[in-house]
């Protein structure tokens, strides 16, 4: 049990930092290290106090400064996190970054002149204000940020050229973890899936990126030294390419303990370096304990490491073949953990999550790896990108195609509350550990179909999130330009159809003078408002 000798630390660390940013008294957090005194374990019980005692001074520190700073009407920073309408900026005398909305966010390593109205930030953490106003760039990011954004740039406009329309917006997003080319109908159908993870910069994409590099070292018989070696240049280059932004750093961090079962289990747990990626990063940013990233991140990883070898068994009694087995294992026990920290951020659960992401799971490896080749090539001059993101579209496009499905299902997100989800799930886990995994998929199959509304429509594609093509008459349809989603033609002569309208091409065709109000929906259907069709 000695993997084990970190994780009340672990605990009391993230404890105490949340209970102070909530202002929450943390003095019965004391009882932790008094309880280790009690069964005897003196050592224990001094390195838990001073951990606690060590993040305790920490926030209280940061705070005292964040207090005695006062918001400038305008002030030069760093942007070190990009969002689609906000930015997180680094400000000289603030001991964190704080958010600014901006209608034009600059890139991640841009140093910009702030002038922005502040205001309290409503909610937990060392920075309490948030600021809204313009950036203007003084500085172009340098050094590994311009590396990023070029590299960002570059791979965007190869994955628009090359690649279809349904994997524009998720090949960036699984490599890079740019999101930028997604459609708002795109990001929704992967929250609804349980598959946003895939679109972000994660623990997971570090382990397979360091694993790969492992494997194929060992595949040329090199040794333990230059597999660590490897793996550590190829986080290196990873980083390097996805830029060091926080959730970055924060994934990089978290995607080592994956790392340690393949190359270190002998001599570093993967459990206990899960802790130390906890102490290390609540003492880096204090904030971290109140971001539902971070905790979701830390759930994800801890659940694969204590679950995955409990369910592991008794499924693999199903006679499934064993990579579905693994797949199921590990999409049950990161949603397991998952899922009421969900259900307390969204108050909605995907309850298709586990199907998807055991359908998709062959695919994202080599996503990631053909990805990250591709994203290097594009550097280059000439089309050597073109064959990487070639090989990697029949992944993207049957993860799109997954997403769109069970999407589809007549039941895929139920409003939930965190306590319910975890008295079903722990129905579900007694149910597989006690030797019934039949069973008790027998009776979720049950529930489910007499929960769902077969009569629902598939989730509606809004049409000023697409490309549109307005035309007056009929006949113009054929000027679209390439790159067109729907065309809308303002024509109101003629008869109501009685079926949707496309174009050889797939393109919808919509009449709403004639026809009245259509709908468009993810697996690509159109439905009159009247019921026509």
């Amino acid at each position: 049990m000695s993997e084990l000798r970190l994780v009340p630390g672990a605990l009391l660390v993230w404890a105490v930092t949340l209970a102070l940013l909530q202002e929450i008294p943390a003095f019965p957090l004391l009882l932790l290290p008094l309880a280790l005194l009690w069964f005897r374990q003196t050592g224990q019980a001094v390195l838990t106090g001073v951990l606690g005692a060590v993040a305790a001074v920490l926030v209280w520190w940061r705070r005292r400064l964040a207090a005695g700073w006062s918001a400038p009407e305008e002030a030069v920073g760093r942007v070190v996190a990009s969002g689609a309408e906000y930015v997180r900026v680094a400000l000289p005398g603030h001991p964190t970054p704080l958010t600014v909305f901006t209608e034009d966010a600059p890139a991640t390593g841009t140093h910009v002149l702030v002038q922005a109205s502040w205001s309290e930030a409503g909610r937990a953490g060392v920075g309490e204000v948030v600021g809204n106003g313009e950036l203007r760039e003084v500085v172009a990011p340098q050094g590994m940020d311009a590396v990023a954004l070029s590299v960002r740039e570059a791979f965007r406009e190869s994955v628009a050229e090359t690649v279809g329309e349904s994997s524009r917006g998720l090949v960036p997003g699984m490599v890079l973890g740019d999101v930028g080319a997604q459609l708002e109908a795109e990001t929704q159908l992967y929250i609804d899936t349980g598959l946003s993870h895939l679109s972000a910069v994660s623990g997971a994409n570090v382990a397979i990126v360091t694993s790969f590099a492992v494997i194929t070292c060992r595949l040329l018989t090199l040794g333990p030294r230059i597999q660590v070696a490897a793996a550590t240049g190829a986080l290196l280059g990873f980083v390097g390419l996805v830029g060091t932004e926080p959730s970055v750093l924060r994934a990089a961090v978290t995607g080592l303990v994956g790392l340690l079962a393949v190359v270190g289990s002998t001599r570093l747990e993967p459990i206990h370096g899960l802790c130390l990626a906890v102490i290390a990063l609540c003492f880096w940013d204090s904030d971290l304990a109140v971001s539902y990233g971070f905790a979701l991140s830390v759930a994800a990883t801890a659940g694969i490491i204590a679950l995955h070898p409990l369910l592991f068994r008794p499924l693999a009694r199903t006679g499934l073949p064993e990579i579905v087995v693994r797949a199921l294992a590990v999409a049950i026990s990161a949603d397991i953990v998952t899922l009421p920290i969900i259900a307390l951020m969204a108050g909605e659960v995907s309850i298709v999550s586990v199907l998807a992401n055991v359908l998709v799971a062959p695919a994202v490896a080599p996503v990631t790896v053909l990805g990250l080749i591709a994203a290097g090539l594009s550097l280059l001059p000439g089309l050597l990108a073109w064959l990487p993101l070639k090989l990697l579209e029949p992944c993207t496009w049957w993860i799109h195609s997954v997403a769109d499905w069970c999407a589809g299902l007549p039941i895929s997100t139920i409003p939930a509350e965190p306590m319910w989800v975890l008295i079903v799930y722990g129905w579900i886990i007694a149910g597989i550990v006690g030797g019934r995994p039949a069973v008790t998929l027998a009776l979720l199959l049950a529930w489910w179909a007499w929960n769902a509304d077969f009569t629902r429509l598939p989730p509606e594609v809004p049409v000023e999130s697409l490309q549109v093509h307005v035309v007056r008459e009929v006949e113009e349809v054929d000027t679209a330009p390439p790159g067109t989603q729907v065309i809308i033609v303002r024509d109101p002569s003629g008869s109501p159809a009685t079926r949707p309208t496309i174009t050889r091409e797939g393109v919808p065709v919509l009449f709403p003078e004639r026809d009245g109000p259509v709908t468009l929906h993810t697996d690509g259907s159109q439905h009159a408002r009247d019921g026509r069709f």
